[in-house]
């Protein structure tokens, strides 16, 4: 999937935070641009990120292991980038995904 190596892209550039502590400071910070969840996260995982993010986009893609394994770390339930250009192609990507999808009779092939 696209979106899951712009994610190992944003990791490698310094654009990328992962963990739970680090994400919910950054964006207590507000320096975050897009929040990433795992689809399999617990649902107070889900709960806490999407109050705290007020405003910056949240999207679900992958697993815990999916997210951990495209930036090279062992899995995360959340990650957030920094950059505003990265954040916009990732959203993209995963928005062409979803498109694909819908037009395969919901099967991403």
């Amino acid at each position: 999937m696209k979106a899951l190596s712009l994610l190992g892209f944003a990791q490698a550039s310094g654009n990328l935070i992962s963990g739970y502590n680090s994400c919910l400071a950054a964006l207590r910070r507000r320096r975050i641009e897009l929040v990433v969840l795992a689809c399999d996260a617990s649902a107070g995982t889900k709960a806490t990120f999407e109050k705290a993010a007020k405003g910056v986009p949240v999207i679900y893609m992958g697993t815990k292991e999916q997210l951990g394994a495209a930036i090279g770390k062992p899995a995360r339930a959340v990650l957030c980038v920094k950059d505003a250009g990265m954040a916009q192609a990732i959203m993209k990507a995963v928005n062409t995904r979803k498109t694909e999808a819908e037009g395969n009779d919901g099967r991403v092939e």
